[in-house]
């Protein structure tokens, strides 16, 4: 019975964690307005305080009365999951004020405020589970495939049918399902049933708390919130304030209505440049009021593209606009829209915030403006617009500027710079001109702003030639996996690093020393395959974005497969390979590196192959499927080749592991990947691994096969 009753645990571990982890990761793209870089610092905080849990675990022996103390802990971590979305909403609203951009201190602060319970325990809670198992390796892929059906349930069922906070509960329910489980190894049945009735009672209290009220009251300060709705592309909500509707993704502002001076500043810029625009092409921003612009110019078809499609769903019908004859709505991405349409367009008016994630930098990038360029007239027009202005330019946006100049200069013969309450790139091959006042007042076009009584040409001219004297071609090329305009936001967004990070990261670097040099070679082959692991999970879920534009649903898919991957490793490293570990253990790790250096390849392949979009993430599930599955067999294979202490072996490596991961999922896409670009960060990533293996084969001596 209590054999059976420690596979429940381990398996009900593995659900929570996981179920958790995917709706953490989802709610903190909302709070921090869906930068994917985010992904990799709130997974490599989990990890490392799930590591430090794991190495707390060493001192489980020393408990009297184990499997009380576990109960307790199990009953403990049911209602953490709750509070721990609390902690991040609370976070956000008591912390960050309304309307500011959190920095990296305060990413890294939440994360590891808002996960240190849950992952201390849950460390020490499989680290000791582990201990009570006969094959402590077996604990491995018990909870992997607990991760497993967690993923699978929350992915296919719960986020289709249920809103996040809702399924958390949900989620901690079944979870206590597992904890009755194992109250039923106890004699006494009364003080574990008291204590499920109290987390209960907890769970209760925390569903009847108005905290996502509080979250909201302080992330849109007097504002209605009139929709809130989560979708595969993120939270969507709008607000109502000031006579005017207000649209987020994410927590970002995308566009608001009644913006007169904004949506004919948008339109008329690009608009006035093309003799007679009859077809046209407008990517978001549709429900601002910019389609009452353009239907000033008669156009004979306008084809409005908006990714989210519950955006349209939510409001069309009190938007007058769309119900024009000449506009035709399409939900989805973009680039594909792009990339399968046969129409040619005269105007492509793109009406995007600035690109602060790559979901909105692969709009701006050199690949997509082929496309775009394809589905041109020969004088066709493209319009973008960055938030910076001439009066004031500061470092970072004048790289912003640098590189969509650039870029848009690879493609198109003219770019032409308008400042205005934005500054709006014009590019086409055909001749472009500032005398937007002049070609308004002859073409008739009624407008309120943009004309010659609020424009003065000679300013503009000298505005315009002031930020073109101030651009440097030298900044590069904005590409799907080099980004250098999300880099570059994103660079801005790390600006106080020098003064803030030196003594952070001083003490991190210290710690990982220190922690090197106190590894076996098997532990160090943990770590190195963990880092690969743990970089690569973020790196695929960051070409996913590249590629299809909505990691937001796809995050829980890759952790599922992860952990599929993981539970299956685990299995065949325990049953197949149980002749000669230390070689099977060498060329794990050869296999490894290599793969570094041939994922990075396989996933630019992707995107140059013009694949269907099943196809893509078929292959991407294919690549994490493998990954996981060697990191899996090497973690089984470790426990033959390390000390004979069970729990000792357990809490070094299985924390050597997540702190390998912990390190890999923040440093590699938070900065090797800015650095030195996708395919270098794969050949560091084999010469890590390749050290590794150097390790254990130099001290190959020192094993005792278990």
């Amino acid at each position: 019975m209590r054999k059976n009753a420690i596979r429940s645990a381990l398996f009900g571990l593995g659900f929570l964690s996981i179920s958790t982890q995917i709706y953490l990761l989802r709610e903190s793209l909302i709070v921090f307005y869906g930068n994917e870089l985010i992904l990799g610092i709130m997974l490599s905080v989990w990890m490392l305080l799930t590591g430090a849990g794991a190495w707390l675990g060493r001192y489980f022996s020393g408990i009297r009365r184990k499997f009380r103390f576990i109960l307790f802990l199990m009953l403990l971590l049911s209602a953490l999951p709750v509070l721990m979305v609390i902690k991040l909403d609370l976070y956000r609203a008591l912390v960050l004020p309304a309307g500011t951009m959190a920095g990296l201190n305060d990413v890294i602060y939440a994360a590891f405020l808002v996960q240190l319970p849950f992952c201390l325990v849950n460390g020490f809670l499989f680290s000791s589970l582990s201990t009570l198992l006969r094959r402590a390796g077996n604990a491995y892929s018990i909870e992997s495939f607990g991760s497993m059906v967690a993923g699978t349930i929350v992915n296919f069922i719960l986020l289709w049918l249920f809103p996040a906070w809702l399924s958390l509960f949900l989620v901690s329910g079944l979870y206590l399902v597992t904890v009755v489980f194992f109250s039923f190894s106890f004699q006494n049945r009364m003080v574990p049933l008291l204590a499920i009735l109290v987390s209960g009672l907890l769970l209760y209290a925390l569903f009847r708390a108005d905290a996502r009220g509080v979250g909201y009251r302080s992330m849109y300060p007097g504002q209605s919130v009139i929709e809130d709705k989560e979708t595969p592309y993120g939270q969507l909500v709008i607000t109502t304030g000031s006579s005017q509707l207000n649209f987020y993704e994410n927590g970002l502002l995308m566009f608001s209505s009644g913006d007169n001076i904004n949506n004919e500043e948008n339109v008329h810029y690009a608009m006035v440049q093309h003799p007679a625009p009859k077809n046209i092409l407008l990517v978001s921003g549709g429900l601002s009021g910019a389609i009452r612009e353009i239907m000033k110019y008669h156009p004979q078809r306008v084809d409005y593209v908006e990714l989210n499609p519950a955006l349209l769903r939510l409001k069309v019908n009190s938007i007058k606009d769309l119900e024009k004859k000449a506009v035709f709505l399409h939900a989805g991405d973009a680039r594909r829209f792009v990339k399968n349409s046969s129409a040619v367009y005269d105007v492509v008016l793109i009406l995007l915030p600035p690109p602060s994630s790559l979901q909105l930098n692969r709009l701006y990038t050199s690949e997509f403006l082929k496309e775009l360029k394809s589905r041109l007239s020969p004088d066709g027009i493209v319009s973008y617009s960055l938030p910076t202005t001439s009066d004031y330019v500061s470092h970072a946006g004048e790289r912003l500027n640098s590189i969509l100049y650039t870029t848009l200069k690879e493609t198109f013969r003219n770019v032409l710079l308008v400042p205005g309450g934005k500054t709006y790139f014009i590019a086409s091959d055909s001749e472009l001109s500032l005398d937007i006042p002049g070609m308004i007042a002859r073409k008739g076009i009624p407008t309120s702003y943009v004309n010659k009584y609020y424009l003065d040409v000679s300013q503009m001219k000298e505005r315009s030639d002031y930020m073109k004297a101030n651009l440097s071609p030298s900044e590069g090329i904005n590409n799907d996996f080099r980004p250098l305009m999300f880099f570059a936001q994103m660079k801005y967004w790390m600006s106080y690093f020098d003064r803030h990070y030196i003594a952070f990261f001083l003490l991190l670097l210290l710690v990982v020393m220190v922690a090197l040099f106190n590894l076996t070679p098997v532990n160090t082959g943990l770590f190195t395959g963990g880092f690969t692991a743990g970089a690569f999970q973020v790196l695929i879920l960051i070409s996913l974005q590249i590629y299809c534009g909505y990691v937001f649903q796809l995050t829980g898919f890759v952790i599922m497969l992860f952990m599929l991957g993981l539970a299956l490793g685990s299995l065949a490293g325990a049953k197949w390979l149980r002749n000669d570990p230390f070689r099977m253990y060498l060329a794990l790790q050869m296999s490894l590196a290599a793969l570094s250096v041939l994922i990075p390849l396989a996933l630019v392949m992707i995107g140059r192959m013009g694949l269907p979009l099943w196809m893509i993430q078929a292959k991407a599930a294919g690549i994490t499927l493998v990954l996981a599955f060697l990191v899996g067999m090497e973690y089984s294979l470790a426990f033959r080749l390390s000390e004979r202490n069970k729990a000792l072996a357990v809490s070094k490596n299985y924390s050597a592991d997540l702190f390998g991961s912990a390190l890999g999922a923040f440093i590699v896409p938070v900065f090797l990947f800015p650095l030195l670009g996708l395919m270098n960060t794969g050949y560091a990533l084999a010469l890590l691994n390749t050290a590794g293996a150097a390790a254990l084969f130099i001290k190959r001596r020192n094993f005792v096969p278990l």
